[in-house]
């Protein structure tokens, strides 16, 4: 069994992914990055910068190929990460649970609800807890969950993104198919869509994603938990310390437990709870 914590050199070391998963991380990445290449010079065809750029990744003989090569490959990633995740939760959960014979509807929902990465009312806690502490409103930084509202957001925008970019990407990949089951009117949006939801993916990733898992003050000049697949315990302390506390307790370092950020009190609400 999997341990959750990995000592190094005296500095302990938090599980948080698995190799599949960074992989497809990897994947994602290098995918999103020659997407952006090869077609925003198409969307800003009028700046100086453009023609420069898509001459670099091909120019108009070569570029689109390789964007709907990998534009394919992301469809195909997309498609084998929801069935990556549910057969995850099938197996890992529903099984177990229906072994039991203790599955129901009403359980299977709650147990649906309740997934790691679904947005739930303590992320609106510790929204509005990280707003006050910003402002000094308090000393108390939000102890986050095993996955943050911001690693939700970063989770579900490109998801939701990824289906609607790809879908209006097959439609104008072959228009004259398209306008076989469409109306004009419909293909036009697709282009429209497809412009518009990619470059508010390339901002939202290049800008908000980046900044978080790299450029921030407390992992720059890069985070490297999609490498390793492990977190360090001062950034388990300041991000997930609901989940920090959880997983020393588990693993046996109750007595090891740091406080949280920002508490100058000795010792956490969380830390008072469990003992």
């Amino acid at each position: 069994m999997k341990r959750h914590i990995k000592i190094v050199n005296d500095k302990k070391y938090f599980f948080r992914f698995t190799v599949n998963q960074r992989i497809q991380h990897v994947i994602l990445a290098s995918l999103v990055m020659i997407l952006v290449l090869t077609g925003m010079p198409l969307k800003f065809h009028d700046t100086f910068w453009a023609p420069y750029l898509y001459n670099l990744v091909g120019g108009i003989t070569i570029a689109p190929i390789i964007h709907r090569m990998a534009g394919t490959v992301l469809l195909c990633l997309f498609v084998y990460h929801v069935i990556y995740m549910v057969t995850v939760i099938y197996k890992g959960q529903i099984v177990p649970l229906k072994n039991k014979k203790g599955l129901s509807l009403v359980k299977l929902v709650k147990l649906l609800i309740n997934q790691p990465l679904i947005p739930n009312l303590k992320d609106a806690k510790d929204i509005l807890s990280l707003i006050k502490y910003l402002f000094f409103m308090t000393g108390e930084h939000p102890e986050g969950a095993r996955f943050t509202w911001k690693e939700k957001f970063d989770y579900w925008a490109p998801f939701w993104g990824i289906a609607i970019i790809g879908m209006t990407g097959l439609i104008m990949w072959n228009e004259e198919a398209a306008s076989m089951f469409l109306t004009g009117e419909i293909i036009n949006y697709a282009l429209i869509a497809h412009s518009d939801e990619a470059l508010l993916a390339a901002l939202f990733l290049f800008i908000w994603h980046w900044y978080n898992v790299h450029y921030s003050l407390s992992v720059f000049p890069m985070g490297t938990v999609f490498i390793t697949g492990y977190l360090s315990e001062e950034l388990m302390v300041e991000e997930h310390y609901e989940y920090y506390v959880e997983m020393m307790t588990k693993e046996g370092y109750k007595d090891q437990i740091l406080p949280p950020l920002g508490y100058d009190k000795g010792e956490s609400e969380t830390t008072k709870e469990l003992f």
